[in-house]
């Protein structure tokens, strides 16, 4: 029996870069796919809607995936799993706090409207932020990425008009969220919002000395922790087979003597 595949949700694909690593990672012991949005820019866009378009994929593939995210893309999968629980597996949230509206986008569009900036300087401070020192030398590549993402993809809100919505509930499904110890976005308080809001069986992981992107330079060690919590998810077989022997009447064990 094969594992049940990975359905990696990407509603930024500028920034799908940053995510083959671990894709590549998981795909050696599951399939992995790829399911994409390109925001078209002359249209509104609701979660709603693209809900929706998850949904038409997921029916037609009549499989239970396992949801990976990353940032708003793990926020978008999350509410879809809130929503359809029975079409889910399990979701996997990289890079997330409790507040869906609290992303690299939203600290972008409060230093953008706030500071006498330029743009550009504004996205070469938030590269470093992102990244760490480490990677200095690539900063101008990460705010030309991090421009085209705010240009052509889809983020919440805009500079005019930042969304305001509430927290996440719980999910019915299985559920693993993992951060770095040093994002700037998602802080360490993050840790005590989610423990209000994961059941048993759900885990929280931060990872030390690790940045908003933290799957990108630590994609092998990731993978571990993705891999040893679907190995923990029960696959549909085993679960009907656990409702069969449920189900089956206590034998009654006689003395024959």
């Amino acid at each position: 029996m094969s594992p049940s595949p990975i359905l990696w949700i990407d509603l930024q694909p500028t920034l799908h870069c940053f995510n083959q690593r671990l894709a590549k990672r998981l795909s050696k012991n599951r399939l992995v796919k790829r399911w994409s949005f390109q925001h078209d820019l002359d249209e509104a866009c609701s979660i709603e809607t693209i809900h929706s378009m998850m949904l038409e994929t997921i029916n037609e593939g009549k499989e239970r995936y396992h949801l990976v995210g990353h940032g708003i893309s793990g926020g978008i999968a999350h509410l879809f799993s809130c929503k359809y629980p029975k079409l889910v597996r399990s979701a996997t949230l990289l890079s997330a706090d409790t507040a869906i509206t609290n992303q690299w986008t939203s600290h972008y569009l409060e230093m953008r409207s706030q500071l006498p900036c330029s743009r550009e300087r504004i996205l070469f401070h938030l590269s470093s932020q992102l990244f760490g020192s480490d990677l200095s030398r690539k900063f101008p590549i990460f705010a030309s990425l991090l421009a085209k993402c705010l240009d052509e993809e889809y983020i919440l809100g805009s500079i005019a008009s930042q969304i305001k919505r509430g927290r996440f509930k719980a999910s019915d499904i299985p559920t693993l969220v993992i951060n770095g110890n040093d994002d700037f976005v998602i802080d360490r308080t993050t840790h005590t919002r989610w423990s209000e809001q994961l059941k048993p069986g759900d885990h929280y992981r931060a990872i030390d000395n690790a940045r908003h992107f933290f799957h990108h330079q630590e994609a092998n060690q990731t993978a571990t922790i993705i891999e040893s919590f679907l190995d923990m998810v029960p696959e549909e077989e085993m679960i009907n087979s656990l409702t069969i022997k449920s189900d089956c009447s206590p034998t009654k064990i006689t003395n024959n003597d």
